[in-house]
């Protein structure tokens, strides 16, 4: 009696898990920039320019982190490989880069940080034992685009937007679960106290 040949199933290594994993983000992120994209042009009525401006360029910045982590990375060629050329929408605004908001919403932006200060201090109290990744990652990434606004659309002042930044880089991006290190959030901590403060004592020498 022939015994039944046994089927051969190649393992993926490690490295070849990331990098579909990657692939697949890069892929999904398209897609959102794509519908964002849409949303903004074809039903301008659905979102503000503000909405549009945050979220593109929050979706952008997530997309340079992922692609750079592939080598000789094409967006052409990753285009035609999955299927995307319907998404003229978002490719057109990958190479233009994020929309740049009009010069005149200055007081708008500064309400908009001083409201977001305020939130993050209320989540940093509410979670101070047991501070989660994916409760500060959100916020940390609202901040992130509304300092760097600031860097242009306000007058020079010390924000600690590099040190916000490569807080986040270190313990927020690409993380879905975890908590951050006791140690780490008291540098936080002080990260957010002193850009706040920075940010306070500016504003009211304007």
């Amino acid at each position: 009696m022939n015994q039944p040949q046994t089927r051969q199933v190649q393992k993926l290594t490690i490295d070849d898990k990331q990098k579909y994993e990657l692939q697949k983000e890069i892929f999904i992120t398209i897609r959102l920039i794509d519908m964002v994209e849409k949303c903004a042009q074809l039903a301008d009525d659905k979102i503000t320019p503000e909405k549009h401006c945050q979220e593109i360029t929050k979706l952008i910045e997530r997309y340079k982190t992922f692609t750079s982590k592939i080598d000789k990375y094409d967006l052409n060629q990753f285009i035609k490989e999955y299927g995307l050329e319907d998404c003229k929408f978002g490719i057109d605004r990958i190479n233009k880069g994020p929309p740049q908001i009009k010069q005149g919403n200055k007081i708008q932006l500064v309400v908009d940080l001083m409201q977001k200060f305020f939130q993050m201090q209320d989540i940093i109290l509410e979670n101070k034992e047991y501070p989660k990744v994916p409760i500060f990652r959100p916020i940390v990434d609202q901040l992130i685009i509304l300092l760097n606004r600031a860097k242009t659309e306000l007058p020079p002042y010390k924000s600690y937007l590099d040190d916000l930044q490569q807080f986040s880089k270190q313990h927020l991006e690409n993380q879905i679960m975890g908590v951050i290190p006791e140690d780490e959030f008291q540098k936080f901590e002080s990260i957010i106290d002193l850009a706040q403060q920075s940010f306070m004592t500016s504003h009211q020498q304007q």
